[in-house]
């Protein structure tokens, strides 16, 4: 009786352990989409562009495949809501679109400044295919033409430059990092309101001909937005600045300088090159490479009824260049360079500030450090921060302290002939 028993157990087995699973699906079963584009529509309320895999290149090396296709392809249609524009799309791909590598949400300026993106956003945020982590971009123009031009360069695949991209931002801090939770988090947030990466299509149109035909318009490169670097040549996107949002209407947005004193106010600044005037030669620069460890130390106090925010932003320094080889390595010179920093900083932050207050949005998260100052939600509530947000006192200081000179302990100047310099 027990070895019929057993027999039966290791059939029943074989039988459970051999058999297939009734739904399950290949790799191929599915499109891919890497990147999300939303516009305004115009044969139904919206435009949808997905960027997908072209999955009969994947045997090849990705970036370009044969006669010069290129390994990604985008699929545009206008629809009423987000799942009848994938559920039609289907019909023609003979695949299911797969949303689990999506890596980028793209929103056009046209419809973030029209405050309806939070229609569409409740969908995207509910799929389970669409992952938090997506990063959340708003395009100056369409996001259409913003993902026909998202292509790698050669040799590198869609996923690995779109990951490049956010990287880099945390190098040079010209760029915030959002991610698609962070931004409906802010959304329904009473503290704190959302920010977007802000991005552009260079048509390489603003570099200037140097043809002699007199001086460009002098604007330093950080004070320009996405779209507008004089550059040419490599990618034509550009992830540069910051949108402002009140709810989900955009407001304003900021340049390159203004986002990095942004990070650096919400403690989220890691590294960036500036470069200033030298202060005992102002025609000339100095190159220092920032760094911001520590989140800033923030106090509030209230006075008569209204919120005094005290922050102290702390940054690390090392120096990269000093054009006019002035010794500031010497203990008793550095601190020209050290107070260079702090007073330039504070500036940029005070002024910061200002905007924020006069926009009366709240995107430097104050409210967090706030909100600690009430006892209960209800009363947090009734207070109403986003509202009384404008009527805040700022006192920010700014600690610099350059640690390092690179690999160069001293600077000299350049001798020339019969001993001048």
């Amino acid at each position: 009786m027990l070895k019929k028993i057993s027999l039966i157990s290791i059939l029943f087995f074989i039988a459970i352990f051999s058999s297939s699973c009734f739904d399950a699906h290949e790799v191929d079963d599915y499109a891919y989409v890497t990147t999300i584009g939303i516009d305004k529509g115009v044969a139904d309320k919206w435009r949808f562009s997905f960027q997908i895999s072209d999955m009969r290149s994947s045997s090849k090396p990705q970036g370009l495949s044969e006669q010069g296709k290129t390994d990604y392809v985008t699929l545009t249609i206008d629809a009423p809501a987000f799942f009848k524009a994938t559920n039609v799309l289907d019909t023609s791909l003979a695949r299911m679109l797969n949303f689990r590598h999506t890596k980028y949400l793209i929103i056009s300026r046209e419809v973030a400044e029209r405050g309806e993106f939070g229609d569409v956003m409740g969908p995207i945020i509910r799929f389970r295919e669409i992952r938090r982590n997506v990063n959340v971009i708003v395009s100056e123009g369409t996001a259409e033409s913003f993902i026909d031009n998202l292509k790698p360069a050669v040799g590198l695949s869609m996923p690995k430059m779109q990951e490049g991209f956010m990287e880099i931002s945390k190098q040079t801090g010209f760029s915030p990092q959002i991610k698609l939770n962070d931004f409906y988090s802010s959304l329904k947030s009473t503290y704190r309101q959302p920010i977007a990466i802000m991005a552009g299509v260079n048509d390489f149109s603003h570099l200037p001909k140097n043809d002699g035909g007199g001086d460009a318009e002098q604007v330093f490169i950080g004070e320009r937005y996405a779209g507008e670097l004089p550059r040419k040549g490599g990618n034509h996107i550009e992830l540069f600045g910051t949108a402002l949002f009140d709810g989900d209407k955009m407001v304003h947005k900021l340049d390159g300088y203004e986002t990095r004193v942004m990070l650096m106010l919400r403690g989220e600044f890691e590294r960036g090159v500036f470069s200033h005037h030298d202060p005992l030669r102002p025609d000339l620069d100095v190159a220092v490479d920032l760094s911001q460890h520590n989140e800033p130390k923030v106090k509030v106090a209230f006075d008569e009824g209204k919120p005094v925010i005290y922050v102290n932003i702390r940054l690390d320094g090392t120096i990269l260049a000093i054009q006019s080889r002035i010794n500031y390595e010497k203990t008793d010179m550095i601190g020209y360079l050290e107070g260079l920093i702090e007073t330039t900083i504070k500036q940029e932050a005070d002024a910061l500030i200002e905007k924020a207050k006069e926009l009366n949005v709240d995107f430097l998260n104050f409210g967090n450090y706030v909100v600690k100052r009430f006892s209960t939600i209800q009363e947090w509530e009734k207070y109403n921060w986003l509202e009384k947000f404008k009527d805040i006192k700022a006192v920010v200081t700014v600690d610099a302290k350059i640690r390092r000179t690179g690999t160069m302990i001293k600077s000299s100047p350049v001798l020339q002939k019969g001993g001048g310099e």
